[in-house]
């Protein structure tokens, strides 16, 4: 529900900050109603060079990219008052208050999280949840698009080195990968498949879960891999999933493990896929590139005479307790 806008006047060191960034305004025509309270925010260097130095850019957008605004900031400034700064005023133009703001870079981590806790702590109408994760779906969507429309228009843009292709690779450099959380451990799951019109139509009922943004082009036909969870507490282990952030499953093949990614930086090994069962894995792993990194994961209680051939449809209406529709970025980020 939109807000009626603050008529707080922004205070002397918020108005002191302006001077160091240049911002966006708000368009005129703005859907009040069609902004989320769910914020996604990333703070970086871009390929733009200023005066011989990187560009620094905060970016901050609602999970229906409505309400969307970006600061640039001198190299020299950039740190968490200043961040801190720009945000309050963000939060204080927007008619729409965020309850919650995400954010996904890990080596932004300490920074940002000073930055926002300072503005719940001095900015009056501020009351959200700060969460550290890789589900930054529209944001980082939004970034894609900036650096293939906005950054190679402006001067002073560094033109970036190739990226690599290739086969199914190694998505990650982990060492020592953690097992699953004992409250996390399930006795069994298949890798399956469902086409990606009736994963879309599945995201649209009464589950738990989360949906990432699903990339433009991908044909609704396409065969959309992913994992089936087969767990006797398929409700709790549901809601727990959710709590802790599930974000992507990966397989690597170097090692043979199947892992699964929660938050901005835990990943957990699952298990060591055995040799009988690595090319389905691969094969899931090969599916996800093709599709840009989408995948899903489902929860379902046991249902009578299932075996290892269920697929993924069959299980709706049978115990189906949780559905994500997930995205790897790790896929991307190690290319």
């Amino acid at each position: 529900q939109a807000a009626a806008p603050s008529t707080k006047a922004p205070s002397e060191a918020i108005k002191k900050a302006r001077p160091v960034v240049e911002q966006s305004d708000i368009p005129e025509d703005l859907d009040w109603k069609a902004v989320s309270e769910n914020w996604e925010i990333d703070c970086f260097s871009r390929p733009v060079l200023r005066d011989g130095k990187k560009l620094w850019e905060l970016l901050v957008c609602d999970e229906n990219a409505v309400y969307r605004r970006v600061a640039h900031m001198k190299p020299t400034r950039v740190n968490s008052v200043v961040v801190q700064k720009l945000l309050q005023i963000f939060i204080e133009e927007s008619r729409v208050k965020p309850t919650s703001i995400r954010f996904y870079r890990k080596v932004m981590k300490n920074m940002l999280n000073v930055a926002l806790n300072t503005v719940l702590d001095t900015l009056v109408e501020a009351d959200f949840t700060i969460v550290a994760t890789r589900n930054c779906h529209m944001l980082r969507q939004w970034l894609a698009y900036r650096e293939r429309e906005v950054y190679p228009k402006m001067p002073g843009h560094i033109i970036a080195a190739p990226r690599r292709t290739g086969g199914v690779k190694p998505a990650g450099q982990e060492t020592n990968m953690a097992r699953m959380p004992q409250r996390l451990t399930f006795a069994k799951y298949t890798v399956t498949a469902m086409p990606l019109a009736s994963l879309q139509l599945l995201r649209q009922g009464d589950y738990l879960g989360t949906s990432c943004v699903i990339p433009q082009g991908l044909d609704d036909n396409a065969l959309v891999y992913g994992i089936a969870i087969i767990s006797s507490r398929a409700s709790i282990l549901s809601s727990l999933l959710t709590s802790e952030e599930l974000c992507a499953v990966r397989f690597d093949p170097q090692t043979s493990d199947m892992l699964m990614d929660f938050g901005i930086d835990d990943s957990y090994r699952l298990e060591n896929v055995q040799q009988e069962e690595r090319e389905g894995c691969l094969q899931f792993e090969r599916a996800k590139r093709d599709l840009r990194g989408v995948h899903f994961v489902l929860v379902t209680n046991p249902v009578e005479k299932m075996d290892d051939e269920e697929t993924a449809e069959s299980l709706v209406g049978r115990g189906l307790t949780g559905v994500w529709t997930c995205m790897d970025y790790s896929i991307a980020e190690s290319q």
